[in-house]
């Protein structure tokens, strides 16, 4: 008799009984209180005006991509109802964000459940859904983050059903398929997770074989290699001035390197290999890969015309993937178990042998994925002008200058790699903050804080890769069934993405995937101690209690945030939703197109006037492009822009610099720091 779902059930109630709380509040909360960012109602506006027909625009005038295309989709029903009421889709918008995050929960329940016991599965769902960080970042934002954590477990969930599966029964074509959806629907939840989907198509199609541990590893080692090379050669900020080279590096580099591992038997089942032969094949592989990367690099850095390629990088790259490459094989060797340890065909003899099979769920996985993708791309380019987000490469823009206004790219080591402890680019949050809120107590480990820092990483992951030793059969299935491997990975791969080319004005909801292999790590690590522990009625009853007091002391904490921040009968009936609005309505003629470096909720409850953004971020690829040549001035005459509204320290910044001088005039009119101005000649 299946048991009934209690734990599922109370966790329902409690969020959705909260949530009506809150989506029932005053008006004002939501724009004041809540959906506060202007990101969101980038998402907002263009769904609203996608659902009355007027296309992919913020402003009705320049066709816009800058959004990631799940969330936007899922916003356009629900915010068609702003014709009626601007805060109605708020309220629901909400509710649908509530229910998100409890699906979230259930499912981390529901997965670590059955991966180690219930109630460490409940301390991981209690832990999310009520934390008032996770609510505050994921969830509160209105942003895109609240679908891609939902898509990332329901992806990894998906994922453990099929390493069950697989072990017991061919894997059909219709799984092949739906695996394949269910990753392009994680992509387009948040763009930049195209990397999980990538790797978690090497996890399932060379599922059986070591190439699906060491081909994932064997990439980011190879990537980190490089890039250390050069950072370490270079520093900040020089080495930006040497990242094209480094980028076509890291592709050289992976072509050669990857094939020869494999060819050389580095992607064989190691385990039972003897640790002199396996140092005697890094040691060819490391050979013979620098030696062919060095040529090849050394005459494309001549053809291409690079400022320099410096042979000390060289020499530093094949002794970094060296010892990369090899600390991978010796750490999976050691945490195989004996039984772990078979005999394997040559490298040949299994190509041979999977060739067609790898060929045919490749092609249908990565078929999908890629053809999604493709035609994501192909409709960017047809209607908006570029294939990819114009807030994206906006972005990356702003990185290429030395100093502007919204910020700089990476400018020391720790926050080129993610693993810095404060600030938007710190990935690893909130661990990294705890580590570096104890790095600045614990003065007697070194003088240096980031030394410390370092110090309590590398302590931390020496305790953490203990306990998985210890118990090297159950830390090995547990591994492989939460998908860490593939979702670690991927984690690298989607920050140095961001940092090794230079990118500005990072946020901290970019981290979502990396939050949930910290709340899937912290789990493994309680779960392996509780594995230590013998099982009994008595530890049920401790474990449940424990869950019980965190469980009320969590929902406490969580319902006096929501209480406190959604107030009832707190707000005059005609307060405004934004404070600036009554200010602009006032001073402009209705029909007035105002320009706003930002701009997202007040395009959104303004009323009759259109606001343009002028930072690019939700605006057309021909502004981004005369942004670049210096003409956006001219461009906004010409749409007809009527005022501009902003901090004239900002216009006077890069990436602005006085562009828009010569078209503004003075109104004499301030509102918190921003200055209202006539625009035109």
């Amino acid at each position: 008799m299946k048991r009934f779902p209690w734990f599922e059930t109370i966790l329902i109630i409690v969020v959705l009984s909260i949530s009506l709380y809150a989506a029932f509040s005053d008006a004002q909360n939501f724009s004041q209180r809540w959906f506060m960012r202007d990101d969101a109602y980038y998402y907002f506006k263009v769904a609203q005006n996608i659902s009355e027909g007027h296309g992919s625009t913020f402003d009705g005038i320049n066709p816009t991509n800058g959004y990631h295309p799940l969330w936007t989709v899922i916003c356009i029903p629900i915010f068609a109802l702003a014709r009626f009421d601007l805060v109605l889709p708020l309220r629901i918008l909400l509710l649908v964000m509530s229910g998100l995050s409890v699906a979230t929960g259930i499912l981390l329940y529901r997965l670590l459940g059955k991966i180690f016991a219930p109630f460490i599965g409940a301390l991981a769902a209690i832990y999310w859904v009520f934390d008032p960080q996770v609510l505050n970042v994921v969830y509160q934002q209105g942003l895109e983050t609240g679908i891609a954590a939902f898509f990332i477990i329901l992806f990894l969930y998906k994922l453990h059903d099929f390493e069950i599966s697989w072990r017991k029964v061919d894997i059909s074509k219709k799984q092949l398929i739906t695996l394949g959806l269910l990753a392009a629907l994680t992509m387009f939840s948040r763009l930049d997770l195209v990397f999980f989907a990538g790797m978690a198509g090497l996890w399932i199609v060379f599922r059986g074989h070591a190439l699906r541990y060491y081909l994932p590893l064997d990439i980011i080692s190879i990537l980190l290699s490089v890039l250390i090379a050069f950072t370490t050669r270079f520093g900040f900020p020089a080495y930006f001035e040497h990242a094209k080279t480094a980028m076509t590096m890291i592709v050289v580099a992976l072509i050669v390197r990857l094939p020869l591992a494999y060819f050389l038997g580095l992607h064989q089942n190691l385990s039972a290999e003897k640790p002199l032969k396996i140092l005697a094949k890094l040691a060819i592989f490391t050979l013979i890969g620098s030696a062919v990367v060095s040529v090849i690099m050394l005459i494309v850095a001549r053809i291409l015309d690079f400022s320099s390629m410096p042979r000390t990088i060289l020499v530093m790259d094949a002794l970094f993937s060296f010892l990369m490459v090899g600390a991978t094989r010796f750490i999976h060797k050691d945490l195989h178990t004996v039984s772990d340890q078979s005999k394997t065909d040559s490298p040949l003899q299994t190509l041979k042998t999977h060739w067609k099979k790898w060929l045919i769920e490749g092609s249908i996985y990565y078929g999908i994925l890629v053809g999604l993708l493709g035609v994501y791309m192909l409709w960017n380019k047809l209607t908006i002008g570029a294939f990819s987000p114009v807030s994206g490469q906006i972005k990356r823009w702003w990185g290429s200058f030395l100093i502007s206004f919204y910020g700089r790219y990476p400018h020391d080591a720790l926050t080129f790699f993610g693993v810095n402890s404060k600030g938007d680019g710190a990935a690893w949050q909130p661990i990294a903050g705890i580590f570096g809120k104890w790095a600045d107590k614990l003065t007697f480990l070194d003088s240096n804080v980031n030394t410390r820092y370092v110090i309590i990483l590398l302590a931390v992951a020496l305790v953490f890769y203990l306990v998985l030793r210890a118990n090297k059969q159950k830390a090995g299935l547990a591994i492989s069934r939460l998908g860490i491997l593939p979702l670690f990975a991927s984690c690298i791969l989607q920050i140095i993405s961001y940092n090794a080319t230079g990118y500005s004005a990072e946020k901290y909801w970019y981290w979502i995937i990396e939050w949930i292999v910290i709340v899937l790590a912290a789990n493994l690590f309680i779960g392996m101690i509780s594995k230590r522990i013998p099982s009994s009625s008595i530890k049920q009853i401790v474990a449940w209690s424990i869950v019980a007091v965190l469980g009320v002391s969590f929902i406490t904490s969580f319902w006096n945030k929501v209480k406190a921040t959604m107030p009832h009968n707190y707000w005059a009936p005609d307060a405004p939703y934004v404070d600036i609005i009554p200010t602009l309505e006032a001073n402009t003629e209705l029909g007035s197109v105002i320009g706003l470096t930002g701009g997202g909720n007040t395009g959104y409850f303004i009323k009759g006037r259109t606001i343009v953004n002028m930072d690019g971020l939700i605006n057309s690829q021909p502004y981004f492009e005369s942004l670049q040549n210096r003409s956006a001035g001219e461009y906004l005459e010409t749409i007809g822009l009527d005022y501009v509204f902003a901090n004239k320290s900002i216009l006077e910044s890069q990436p602005y610099k006085g562009l828009f001088d010569a078209y503004l005039t003075d109104t004499g009119v301030e509102f918190g720091g921003n200055t209202l101005m006539k625009y035109g000649n």
